[in-house]
């Protein structure tokens, strides 16, 4: 990676190093830098303008996405109280537009308005839950866009190698989703090898 990381200009890394910094030092996890470059780039090429984020920890996904040039509204849930706190901190500080709506709560079980719509929807939640996320939040995607769901991937990890019980039965639920995705028919997915795998769902229509 030394040599692709010498070849792009991150300006996310200077701009939002704090919040890289603070995730190190509380152990955090978030998007990796290729995985957010990735991330920008389809945000780029579908020309999201409202985007869905589920799952918002500490807010660098969300600040990542917002500052794409198509991104006029971004909707991020989170549940854990100590993450929506650092987060609206954060958001406080570089959201000075206000572009992001941060809803405290379970995503399975935040009302959503009927008529609101989405062009992307990233799915950064609780990996058990994946396919009651996707099946929950889908309707709300415009045909044409794109559903992204990261740690599709897991350390590498392969029920096999594991000896931990409930760490073996999130790596099949995790299988599970991976496989209900790919052969989804209304949708077109790929998974791919960036970062921690991420699926790229396009809804047909």
């Amino acid at each position: 990676m030394g040599y692709l990381d010498s070849l792009h200009r991150d300006v996310f890394e200077t701009h939002l190093k704090p919040l890289r910094d603070y995730a190190a030092e509380n152990d955090v996890p978030i998007i990796s830098t290729e995985g957010a470059r990735f991330l920008r780039q389809l945000i780029d090429l579908v020309g999201a303008r409202r985007i869905l984020e589920l799952g918002t920890a500490i807010g660098y996904s969300a600040l990542l996405m917002r500052d794409m040039p198509s991104v006029s509204h971004i909707t991020t849930i989170e549940r854990d109280e100590h993450m929506v706190s650092v987060a609206r901190e954060y958001f406080t500080r570089l959201d000075t537009n206000q572009t992001i709506t941060l809803i405290e709560g379970d995503a399975l079980e935040v009302p959503m308005p009927s008529d609101e719509v989405f062009d992307m929807i990233f799915i950064d939640a609780a990996k058990a839950q994946n396919i009651k996320l996707f099946e929950k939040f889908e309707p709300y995607l415009v045909p044409g866009g794109v559903i992204v769901t990261d740690n599709a991937l897991f350390h590498g990890l392969h029920e096999a190698s594991i000896k931990n019980r409930n760490l073996k039965q999130l790596v099949r639920k995790i299988d599970a989703f991976n496989h209900y995705a790919l052969n989804r028919d209304d949708f077109h997915s790929v998974c791919h090898p960036i970062g921690d795998g991420m699926i790229v769902s396009k809804k047909i229509g």
